[in-house]
């Protein structure tokens, strides 16, 4: 008999103003921290903002956490909550993506 393992759904891509809290369970944005304070950074991805509960730091490169600093560019790996009117994000990874070339990402991933 096969030993069980958990496994969590995969963090599917989304842009903030698609995240439909009825479909969605795990996301990873990404964007522009704009806005700090206890346990929230506010991620702004073009589309538009999100507020995420996190208590987490980002890991760079190196595996090396630090904390989130206003105008980080970050992928932030999610748990989509849903609420009566709404929905709440729980950030759960945050990967430091400060030194990517922004140009060759457009590049692969928006002209899709």
């Amino acid at each position: 008999m096969e030993d069980f393992r958990y496994r969590r759904l995969a963090a599917s891509p989304r842009k903030i103003i698609e995240i439909n809290p009825e479909k969605d369970v795990r996301i990873r944005i990404f964007g522009r921290v704009i806005d700090k304070s206890d346990g929230t950074i506010v991620v702004d991805d073009g589309s538009s903002t999100a507020q995420i509960v996190t208590d987490i730091q980002q890991i760079d490169a190196e595996g090396v956490m630090h904390p989130c600093e206003i105008d980080d560019m970050v992928v932030v790996f999610c748990r989509v909550l849903p609420l009566e009117d709404g929905y709440e994000l729980r950030g759960e990874i945050i990967q430091n993506r400060n030194g990517l070339d922004m140009g060759l990402y457009k590049k692969i991933y928006e002209e899709n």
